[in-house]
């Protein structure tokens, strides 16, 4: 807990206890106390409101410079609580409430700002990112394999490996490269694949009276190139959800599948077919790697599918390799 965050603590009437170095103790002057665990985020976007992951226990409360009202309001919306370094706060626990709105945002003195790896960001940077996010052992690759992986430039991937390491998302061991704070590095992939790359993907919309049909044909589809993602992806991997709409990548439209299936085509279909950037290091199963899966639900926009997307990001074994570096 830095001092500024801490003074803005002590104006709200709190005294706060900092417990096993992660958790903070919040007590008020009646005495009313909750443990949070703190998760500190140095800028927070409307979009990163909505796909950011925090675990459910204990209860997070996220610290930042500053929160704009359409950022706080998204975080309300999810319950989660919040304290910017402005002063803007929303704590709520039993019988307490404290809700601070429309505070300013302090100016930061020139040279303050850290890199952000902005550049890597872009479309064609994203597609690195998803890579190194779906196999971190390929941070060790070289750019060419690299650039070969992802169907980026070589001059993207390094300009992408160059900014990743300057804001400390890579550093190096030994004679390798590798992955660091890939948690905050899955948020900021998840928020700016929703804004910048997902739509780009598109080849095509359809709809299906029926879907059951793709469940049946895994060696069809596998075979023929085309793997499942979203929500129908999910529901392999975790079978709570049941999905309303099927995303499947493939190189070009699978003619076949179309035909066979009766799949029409429609503006806002159920059946949503999205262009394959990425080529996987070795084969592997018919749905897409999970980080793409948990970016989809995401950027649906739909609070079921975020709520199976936190679920997801909580049980499969490759979020949580992710979350833990």
């Amino acid at each position: 807990m830095n001092k500024e965050l801490h003074c803005r603590l002590q104006e709200l009437g709190l005294e706060s206890e900092v417990l096993n170095g992660v958790l903070l103790k919040l007590t008020t002057r009646s005495g009313a106390a909750r443990t949070y665990g703190v998760e500190f985020k140095q800028r927070m976007t409307a979009e990163l409101a909505t796909a950011v992951h925090f675990p459910p226990f204990p209860p997070p409360l996220l610290c930042t410079t500053y929160l704009s009202e359409s950022v706080a309001e998204r975080l309300r919306a999810r319950g989660i609580d919040y304290l910017d370094t402005a002063g803007n706060a929303h704590l709520a626990w039993d019988d307490v409430l404290i809700d601070v709105r429309g505070r300013r945002k302090r100016t930061v003195p020139a040279g303050r700002a850290s890199s952000r790896a902005a550049g890597a960001f872009g479309r064609a940077g994203l597609q690195v990112l998803f890579v190194l996010l779906s196999w971190p052992e390929t941070a060790a690759f070289t750019y060419r394999r690299l650039a070969e992986m992802s169907g980026a430039s070589l001059g993207t991937v390094k300009t992408v490996i160059d900014e990743l390491t300057r804001a400390g998302y890579l550093y190096e061991r030994g004679d390798e490269r590798r992955l660091a704070r890939g948690a905050e590095l899955l948020d900021r992939w998840s928020e700016a694949y929703s804004i910048t790359l997902d739509t780009s993907l598109t080849l095509g919309e359809f709809a299906a009276a029926d879907l059951s049909w793709w469940r049946d044909a895994e060696a069809e589809l596998f075979s023929s190139g085309v793997q499942v993602g979203g929500e129908a992806g999910a529901s392999i991997i975790d079978p709570h959800l049941r999905p309303a709409s099927l995303t499947l990548y493939a190189d070009r439209l699978p003619a076949q599948a179309i035909g066979r299936y009766r799949l029409a085509r429609a503006e806002n279909g159920n059946v949503h077919i999205r262009r394959r950037f990425w080529q996987a290091p070795e084969p592997e199963s018919w749905i897409v790697p999970s980080p793409l899966i948990y970016a989809d639900l995401l950027a649906s926009g739909d609070p079921r599918q975020r709520e199976h997307g936190d679920r997801l990001r909580s049980g499969d074994d490759r979020l949580k390799r992710i979350d833990r570096t």
